[in-house]
């Protein structure tokens, strides 16, 4: 049943009854995406994908457009949406309607669609399912885009050589698919620009000028959770708040490990420890009366907090790791070294003290030129007394 708490917006119970369904959707779609639509969120869904396109997009397409879809998943329409999945299907993989297609489209989906508060619209949050058929219901838009794009879900990210083109884009083809779908843009999402002059915002990453950066918004979100778990009403024992403190920071630090945030990884650290350090020391019902000057960093790493920092390292050193790997591969195929910086530890070590000899060598040969010119200077003196 679905959560009238939750209006517009709402959620089902039971997830697990319809990911049969979710299956054979994309076993039906997926083989025909993967060939004319290979960046599409629903075959790739790593962040590492999304960057490295939007860093090498940004160079070839200088320009951008930023949309979002106006209350989408309450939006949608079901027989819109119904008549979609068929002409879709048809157009993407170019076969016949099975009798397993039809009674999804008469019988399943429908029913599915039924748990909508809504009348005949609206998708729940968080099924597989609707993550699937929120994708087949801008199929229409996706392909009729003669520029690069990312997409997910209802977030747009347009490439565009200029902005004109970004203009022509909105009002020739997005704006009356849109209408077709009996849906509307979000104009205060809205957002247009040249990706070397104005910060871009996708999917909680802020790209401008090369880097990629944590919104300033997700970071206050994460705050507020941290707060929550570590309020002084709660009656929790230190362990068990750890373990949710935890789990909001491997969450948080391995999707936002690819972005440049060291600092702010450090800082929120620091914020975390500082809230766990309160709730030691001043939460009534704990019986641990350690000040905060004894619960240091390495005591609640011992504890068994976890660290945003950390993960960044861990992963940073991967990488570099990953690099030896390259660099070894273009050493043996002969291909010239471009990054100075690759080298490894050893050769560095040997290549310092090569430098500290040389500078000594030569340090020592300025001392003997020294010596052996006083010396002659002596020799002349000594001469000229003696005649």
């Amino acid at each position: 049943m679905a959560g009238k708490n939750h209006l517009p917006y709402f959620k089902i119970r039971n997830k697990q009854a319809y990911t049969a369904l979710y299956r054979f959707l994309c076993r039906k779609f997926r083989p025909s995406f993967k060939k004319k639509l290979p960046w599409h969120y629903l075959i790739l869904q790593d962040p590492r994908f999304y960057l490295k396109f939007i860093r090498q997009k940004s160079k070839t397409h200088p320009y951008f457009l930023r949309l979002d879809i106006c209350k989408f998943f309450p939006s949608v329409s079901h027989s819109v949406l119904l008549s979609e999945i068929r002409l879709n299907y048809q157009r993407l993989a170019e076969k016949a309607i099975s009798r397993r297609f039809k009674k999804a489209l008469k019988t399943d989906l429908p029913d599915f669609l039924k748990l909508s508060p809504l009348i005949n619209k609206g998708l729940p949050l968080g099924s597989p399912l609707s993550h699937i058929l929120a994708g087949i219901y801008l199929l229409k838009i996706d392909l009729s885009l003669p520029v690069p794009f990312l997409r997910f879900a209802d977030d747009y990210l347009l490439f565009c050589k200029s902005n004109k083109q970004a203009e022509e884009l909105l009002k020739n083809i997005i704006l009356p698919k849109l209408d077709f779908l009996d849906l509307s843009v979000n104009g205060q999402k809205l957002s247009s620009g040249k990706f070397n002059r104005d910060r871009v915002n996708f999917l909680g990453f802020e790209f401008y000028a090369g880097y990629f950066r944590i919104m300033q918004e997700k970071i206050e979100n994460f705050k507020r959770k941290i707060v929550k778990i570590t309020h002084l009403t709660k009656n929790k024992p230190t362990k068990a708040v750890i373990k949710q403190l935890n789990n909001q920071i491997l969450g948080f630090g391995h999707y936002y490990k690819l972005a440049s945030a060291k600092k702010e990884f450090r800082e929120l650290d620091s914020f975390i420890r500082m809230r766990l350090r309160r709730y030691i020391a001043r939460n009534k019902d704990c019986k641990n009366k350690e000040g905060n000057l004894l619960l240091t960093n390495s005591t609640l790493e011992k504890a068994g907090l976890k660290s945003l920092l950390i993960i960044k390292e861990k992963y940073a050193q991967k990488k570099r790791h990953i690099y030896r790997k390259k660099e070894e591969k273009r050493r043996k195929n002969g291909i010239p070294n471009k990054n100075i910086f690759q080298f490894e530890s050893n050769e560095i070590e040997f290549k310092y003290r090569q430098k500290l000899i040389s500078n000594q060598l030569e340090k020592l040969t300025s001392l003997t030129k020294k010596l052996e010119r006083k010396i002659v200077n002596l020799e002349k003196l000594l001469a000229n007394k003696f005649k």
